[in-house]
C-alpha cells in the first residue's frame, strides 16, 4: 500500500510540477534535524518589458528544530537560468542561456500548536537565496530573491501532511551584459497561491529516522505555458529526504509519528 501511495506522488510530481519552501513543509518535533535534496523548476516574468525567464536549481537542504513550533537552516547548491529575448526586430537582444552557478540562503519556519484533534495548524515560511548564473560569453544573471507564505496546514495521519497559502515571492538582481554593461532586474509579478504535500513513507530500515518525499506548487493568476516558453508563472519541486531521531534531551517511550 506504501508503494502503491509512493507511486502516485510521484506521477502527481511529474503532472504538475512546485516551489521548495521547505523541504519538508511539515513541522518536526523538536531536537531534530531535517536533510534533503531537491530539484526546482519555476517560470518568472522579469522587469516591465515582460520577460519570460526560467530558473532550474538543485539544492541541499539542512534544517534544524530547536522546537516543534520553530526552525531553519540554510540551503545550498546550484541554479541556472534562460531568458527569452527582449526588444523586436534587428533591435532585440538574443536569448540568454546561462550555465549552472552558486545558489545559497537560508530560511525560517514557525508554526501554531496543531489543534482540531492534532489536525490543523497555522504557518509560515520564509527564506532568501542568493543566484549567479553565466553563459559562455560572459553575460550573466545574478542577484537574489526571496518567498514568504503563510497558509493552514492539515496533518494526515498515516501520510503525512498538505500545507496552502498565499505566497509573495521578489527576486532583485542585475545582468551583465555582453559588453560589460549593467541592468537591474526584478519580477512582474509577485503574488502567488502556493501548496505543498509532504509524504512519509514506513521504512523500518531507517530505525528512528523518517525518510520523506515533498512536492510543491506555486502559480501567479498569469500562469501559462507554450511550446516555446513550456514554464510561464508557476514552479514546481520535488524533494527527498530523512529526518533525524531525537538527537539530545528525553527519548519518550513513543516516538513522533508523522
Amino acid at each position: 500500500m506504501q508503494t502503491k501511495i509512493l507511486l502516485i506522488v510521484l506521477s502527481i510530481a511529474a503532472l504538475s510540477m512546485a516551489s521548495n519552501m521547505a523541504n519538508p513543509a511539515a513541522a518536526i518535533p523538536e531536537a531534530r534535524v531535517a536533510v534533503g535534496a531537491s530539484y526546482h523548476l519555476g517560470g518568472y516574468t522579469l522587469t516591465n518589458e515582460e520577460i519570460p525567464a526560467i530558473f532550474n536549481r538543485l539544492h541541499a537542504r539542512v534544517h534544524y528544530a530547536p522546537s516543534s513550533l520553530l526552525g531553519f537552516g540554510i540551503d545550498l547548491g546550484t541554479a541556472q537560468i534562460d531568458v527569452d529575448k527582449s526588444g523586436s526586430g534587428s533591435e532585440s537582444i538574443p536569448l540568454f542561456h546561462g550555465k549552472f552557478g552558486f545558489s545559497g540562503g537560508a530560511h525560517l519556519r514557525v508554526s501554531s500548536p496543531f489543534f482540531l484533534k492534532e489536525h490543523i495548524s497555522l504557518m509560515g515560511i520564509g527564506q532568501a537565496t542568493y543566484f549567479s548564473s553565466e553563459n559562455k560569453h560572459g553575460a550573466s544573471y545574478s542577484g537574489f530573491d526571496g518567498s514568504g507564505a503563510v497558509g493552514v496546514q492539515f496533518h494526515i495521519p498515516g501520510f503525512g501532511y498538505i500545507s496552502a497559502g498565499p505566497l509573495v515571492y521578489i527576486i532583485q538582481g542585475s545582468n551583465k551584459h555582453y559588453t560589460g554593461g549593467t541592468d537591474f532586474f526584478s519580477n512582474a509579478n509577485n503574488l502567488r497561491g502556493w501548496i505543498s504535500i509532504d509524504f512519509f513513507p514506513k521504512m523500518k530500515d531507517l530505525l528512528s529516522n523518517k525518510a520523506y518525499v515533498s512536492l510543491e506548487f506555486s502559480a501567479s493568476p498569469l500562469i501559462n505555458a507554450s511550446s516555446r516558453i513550456p514554464v510561464q508563472e508557476f514552479s514546481i519541486s520535488l524533494s527527498i529526504g530523512s529526518v533525524t531521531g531525537r538527537l539530545y534531551g528525553t527519548q519518550s517511550d513513543m516516538d513522533w509519528e508523522p
